[in-house]
């Protein structure tokens, strides 16, 4: 018997595409699946360390007639305590955690959060309630446009506080300072960071940084437009020192430009704090060289704007752009 290949079954191209339609399905339900159950894991773990937290929070309440001040990240981990020394009473967040507490006097109630990262998916439990999942704001809501630019209405003020007498390191979690190691100066006039935190530990200028998807930090060409935009000549504008006529008083709080910038002090060298209500320090994230970077100074007493280069360790305020 002569073999024949006109014997042999062969898949048609139809029954071809059919089989791959097929297994995209199956791809994509197992996708689905895999996000479905990662999102769980990842709820479960926020609400269990709020729970856990909650508990620990509860206990220091019996025993001091009030809640903590604040939490503070202690350095290099992802545990919070009340001071670096008191450690009986230190909550810790779950890996790729973090968190978040506000109280105020007389300190007989609190909120904190927990967030996740990776996800930005973020759970708030207070003093008398159950972890509940927190829903996400537009990033851009009440930014400010300026001819081509359109400018965060506010300071960034993300991440966990940590003393000023600490240095912001390259670890899963964002950290800010607060004025005088007080998280009410965070809510009312944003966190200082450092160059290299703020920046996420590259040097691209226009990154995004700790700035919302969608928007990046300023380099120093952005904040000359800016300027410009007010009113600067381009060669006052190119200049450094103070500069301009009135674009100082234009940025500030009750400034026509509508950004109003508080004066909201800086960290210097060594973690003292400065300046609060006197001046505030603006980054960019455009470097002048290795050790500094390119900074705008805005302060009680002048008009202008004071452009200069200064060492990245100084813990400034940021003012995200959006792309």
């Amino acid at each position: 018997m002569i073999y024949s290949r006109r014997n042999q079954s062969a898949f048609t191209i139809i029954e071809l595409l059919v089989v791959i339609v097929v297994i995209a399905i199956l791809a994509a339900v197992t996708i689905v699946a895999y996000t479905g159950i990662t999102q769980k894991a990842i709820a479960s773990a926020l609400q269990s360390d709020l729970t856990s937290a909650q508990k620990q929070l509860k206990l220091y309440y019996v025993d001091n007639g009030s809640y903590p001040e604040d939490l503070i990240l202690q350095n290099g981990t992802t545990t919070y305590c009340p001071t670096p020394e008191d450690t009986r009473y230190c909550v810790k967040a779950s890996p790729g955690n973090t968190f978040n507490y506000a109280s105020e006097e007389p300190y007989s109630t609190f909120t904190l959060t927990a967030t996740n990262t990776a996800s930005s998916t973020t759970y708030s439990i207070t003093d008398n309630t159950s972890p509940e999942l927190v829903a996400e704001e537009d990033p851009f809501l009440d930014w400010i446009t300026i001819g081509t630019q359109t400018w965060d209405h506010e300071n960034l003020n993300v991440g966990t506080m940590i003393t000023g007498a600490t240095e912001q390191t390259d670890n899963s979690t964002v950290e800010k300072y607060c004025y005088d190691n007080n998280s009410a100066n965070c809510t009312t006039y944003g966190g200082l960071y450092q160059w290299n935190e703020a920046m996420q530990y590259v040097t691209t200028e226009g990154v995004q940084g700790i700035c919302p998807t969608g928007s990046h930090i300023p380099s120093d060409n952005d904040w000359k437009i800016l300027e410009m935009q007010l009113g600067m000549s381009q060669g006052d504008a190119d200049a450094t020192g103070w500069r301009g006529t009135d674009q100082g008083t234009q940025l500030k709080t009750g400034g026509t430009s509508g950004l109003n910038m508080p004066l909201a002090a800086y960290r210097g060298g060594g973690g003292f704090f400065d300046g609060l209500l006197v001046v505030t320090d603006l980054g960019s994230s455009s470097e002048s060289d290795g050790a500094n970077a390119w900074r705008r100074w805005i302060d009680v007493y002048s008009a202008t704007v004071y452009r200069t280069p200064d060492v990245k360790g100084t813990g400034f305020s940021v003012r995200c752009l959006k792309n």
